[in-house]
């Protein structure tokens, strides 16, 4: 199963993606899902369920703003 984190704005989720990779965590920018955001606006971090609590320490430690963290989906993108 596939979590996401979701960020204030699209400079958050590109940084977040950088600093994931870095750590050999593999996260795919998608659209924030309708389930989290009635307007879908905005990039969401597409992560295993697995890494999910590492890359939300990490992101916290290097000071990316996170808004949902963790939020599993029940479809993947």
């Amino acid at each position: 199963m596939n979590c996401v984190i979701t960020f204030p704005s699209v400079y958050h989720a590109f940084r977040a993606k950088k600093i994931l990779k870095e750590q050999s965590i593999i996260a795919e920018l998608v659209p924030v899902p309708r389930e989290l955001s009635a307007s879908c606006e905005g990039l969401a971090a597409q992560v295993s369920e697995q890494d999910v609590d590492r890359a939300v320490e990490i992101l916290g430690a290097k000071g990316i703003v996170m808004l949902q963290k963790g939020v599993k989906l029940v479809q993947a993108y």
